[in-house]
């Protein structure tokens, strides 16, 4: 395993995505290659970080031995998590490539098996606002059933739509109970839960019928309550892999938040992430409808034996 995985390169070059420039970060072993891509205001600082501070580094040690590579990357002079992170990522998507094991069950073992729920915002207003929901149903292929079903019923209301896939609306504060009637009537008619939260930038008492409340500061509220930043008062909190460093960092920051009976939930479009959610036993990655998180997934549970989706 270690000449399998045996670091030969690590690259940076701008891409053209999603209408703008961004970085790939590539690492190469002797067996494969892994990946990963950043929107970056500086394509140019990030490269040379990449290519004349990490790669020098780590190239001729194993790609298989995360938390080795991960403390080497964090131990340069590169301040930037974003960077050193994606370095991470690379690395490991290069390892399980070179080994030919999907990224989950090389991140948290051969009987890695549990999906987490998918949560997506709905609807979102100008202030960016959002109503948000969680299908808690029992397979993958189940919840993009529900998403189908959900988009093909709130469409005839909100015909406008944003990038992100959300459909928009003037404030969903106006919004919340034509929102969960359609919500309520799929949730009967499907015989399935599906929570309801919305995410605030200001507090309104109209919000407190719903399930689940993201907001940037411990509020009042009777359902679960997600913070941006870790918080003991909070039922659930969200993670920014983006901002924790590495997968190392982002596994000890996930492991110390369960042990506070906190829920983490990562926050992500990036298909990788998908994988870390199974292997770290993440039970919640929220998403916009236009990401691919969704059919990644789907076909990791095409390819599990016994697959599971998380309870939280």
């Amino acid at each position: 395993m270690e000449y399998e995985t045996a670091i030969k390169r690590v690259t940076a070059k701008k891409v053209f995505k999603n209408s703008k420039i961004q970085v790939k970060i590539s690492t190469i072993t002797e067996k494969g290659i892994g990946y990963d891509v950043i929107d970056v205001d500086n394509p140019e600082y990030v490269i040379s970080d990449i290519e004349n501070v990490i790669a020098p580094e780590i190239v001729g040690y194993p790609a298989y031995d995360q938390d080795f590579i991960d403390a080497i990357i964090c131990d340069t002079n590169v301040d930037n998590p974003m960077i050193t992170m994606s370095a991470s990522v690379s690395v490991a998507r290069a390892a399980s490539n070179s080994i030919n094991i999907p990224m989950f069950k090389h991140i948290g073992g051969i009987l890695s098996s549990d999906l987490p729920v998918v949560s997506c915002p709905i609807l979102s207003d100008k202030k960016g606002n959002q109503l948000i929901v969680f299908p808690m149903a029992e397979s993958i292929g189940e919840m993009i059933h529900i998403y189908e079903f959900i988009i093909g019923n709130i469409y005839p209301k909100y015909q406008s739509r944003n990038m992100e896939g959300e459909f928009v609306c003037k404030s969903i504060f106006d919004n919340i109970d034509d929102f969960s009637e359609i919500i309520s009537n799929i949730a009967e008619e499907e015989d399935l839960d599906i929570l309801m939260g919305a995410k605030i930038t200001n507090y309104d008492q109209r919000i407190e019928g719903l399930d689940y409340l993201e907001a940037n500061e411990i509020v009042d509220f009777d359902g679960l309550l997600c913070t941006e930043c870790m918080d003991e008062e909070a039922d659930i909190s969200k993670i920014n892999p983006y901002t924790t460093g590495s997968l190392t960092e982002m596994k000890y920051l996930i492991s110390y938040m369960t042990n506070a009976g906190i829920t983490p939930m990562i926050d992500s479009e990036n298909t990788s992430f998908a994988h870390l959610a199974i292997g770290f036993k993440v039970p919640i990655i929220k998403t916009c409808l236009t990401s691919k998180i969704l059919n990644e997934l789907w076909n990791v549970e095409r390819v599990l034996k016994n697959p599971n989706v998380t309870r939280f």
